[in-house]
């Protein structure tokens, strides 16, 4: 992770051919090619929201095929005064995590945690033959079609109407991001892509491997996250307003 795209660098990508984006796009964002630093990513910050230092004694990665050689981050937010747990279970190359928060500490997959714990959202990591079959699951979308847009430090953003929707879309790096609200409230869409252009300059999503994607709704119901880490594929879903709070806190 790195710090934040200079403008320069945001309107040379845009303007660059669209194959070529998708290629080189983490050297045209400034990133190094071995991949050593990247940009960052958005999201209001929330005040009511803290790392839960307990998360560091819940082993969450034991339910994780020591094989995979995955590290899962140690400081995932929650609400101040409350403590992070999970049901969690792995199947067929697919780990799943439902993280609860509560008042007490609970072990993982202790039968009190629906009972007492309040439901914070999902985590599903899926691993995949070959790093292509990883990277089919990821929308890698270069957006130019649409009205044009200013999102702010140098970035263009293109809006679409569908199905009682806007969209309000762009590319960060390897990132296809959209913004998504109701056709009611129209403004909501370019509103919050420009929150999230704006918090990309003091924050810093994943490094995806070769891809992300990220959902931002503005009734935070549709709100995810997806990306590619080689063979392994990340998806948050279900965190509501806290999505980009969790999808920062991941390498």
């Amino acid at each position: 992770m790195m710090t934040a795209c200079g403008n320069e660098d945001n309107k040379a990508l845009q303007k660059d051919d669209p194959e070529q984006i998708v290629d080189d796009v983490e050297i045209n964002n400034g990133q190094s090619e071995e991949l050593g630093t990247e940009y960052k990513e958005p999201v209001k910050s929330n005040e009511n929201v803290t790392s839960d230092s307990n998360a560091r004694n819940t082993n969450f990665e034991s339910i994780i095929p020591s094989d995979w050689d995955i590290q899962l981050p140690t400081d995932f937010p929650v609400t101040k005064g409350k403590h992070l747990t999970a049901i969690a279970s792995s199947k067929q190359n697919v780990v799943t995590f439902e993280f609860y928060q509560a008042d007490k500490q609970l072990e993982m997959n202790d039968p009190k945690i629906k009972e007492n714990g309040q439901l914070v959202g999902q985590l599903v990591i899926t691993k995949h033959a070959t790093a292509k079959s990883a990277g089919e699951e990821i929308d890698k979308t270069v957006f130019s079609d649409g009205e044009a847009v200013d999102l702010g430090h140098g970035i263009t953003g293109y809006q679409d109407a569908g199905a009682g929707s806007i969209f309000t879309s762009w590319n960060e790096g390897r990132w296809a991001i959209i913004a998504r609200s109701t056709t009611e409230k129209s403004e909501e869409s370019l509103t919050i892509a420009k929150e999230t252009v704006e918090f990309l300059e003091t924050h810093m999503m994943p490094i995806p491997e070769q891809y992300g994607h990220l959902h931002i709704d503005a009734n935070d119901q549709g709100s995810l996250a997806t990306w590619q880490k080689e063979k392994f594929v990340y998806t948050l879903t279900n965190f509501g307003d806290n999505t980009l709070n969790w999808l920062i806190t991941f390498e």
